[in-house]
């Protein structure tokens, strides 16, 4: 075997044939498209600015659990159903931007340590965050057409499912506890809530900047 060609480099587990080169590919694809700032991580960051790790455990969860559903029901075929039907793709981005609005409206209402248990966003809102998001199944498509072989397609699926899961949750997991971070280092509620209301707006302007592209 060649040392340059690193096609020929797979892993030893017969349902996991893909070429390392591309499985290193798609990690880096799942690093810009899941860790970079969206709505997701700036509710995420301002989640753990405002509840702390432990209350906002559930909605985290919920927004992988969402993201994952996703990634099933594209597999599925759902992206072209919505993309045949454009009255549904536009009302997913009106839908998307209110619903993405009024969870900011809600976290920003709920000041950071002193909010009460009934405001901490839970699993169901985190769960929606994702499939109401069109620019969401795009992104996702593009993944599954750049890294899912037809030759490889069920072990190829498997691979891009569980990197999206593990290495997405990882970073998602990592904007929350910047958040957290965030509000041991300063107490000053004028401060917290400042940087608060800032990631509400960084919200909802990423989600209308990501739904003009989508």
């Amino acid at each position: 075997m060649a040392l340059g060609d690193s096609r020929q480099l797979r892993f030893r587990y017969p349902a996991c044939s893909m070429p390392l080169d591309q499985f290193i590919l798609l990690c880096l694809f799942v690093v810009v498209l899941v860790g970079t700032p969206g709505p997701a991580n700036m509710s995420l960051m301002a989640c753990g600015l405002t509840f702390g790790v432990r209350g906002s455990l559930p909605y985290l969860l919920g927004t992988l659990a969402g993201r994952q559903v996703m990634f099933c029901a594209n597999i599925a075929g759902l992206f072209a159903l919505l993309q045949g039907a454009p009255v549904i793709w536009d009302g997913l981005r009106y839908l998307c931007i209110a619903y993405i609005a009024w969870l900011a409206w809600k976290i920003v209402l709920s000041r950071p340590k002193s909010a009460e248990a009934k405001d901490v966003p839970g699993f169901w809102r985190g769960f929606w965050v994702h499939p109401l998001n069109p620019k969401a199944y795009a992104t996702q498509i593009a993944a599954i057409a750049q890294f899912v072989s037809p030759e490889r397609y069920f072990s190829d699926v498997l691979i891009l499912g569980l990197v999206i899961a593990l290495l997405g949750g990882a970073l998602n997991a990592g904007w929350l506890a910047g958040g957290n971070l965030l509000a041991r280092i300063t107490q000053n509620p004028r401060v917290l809530l400042a940087v608060n209301v800032t990631l509400a707006v960084l919200m909802v302007t990423s989600t209308i900047a990501s739904l003009r592209l989508a």
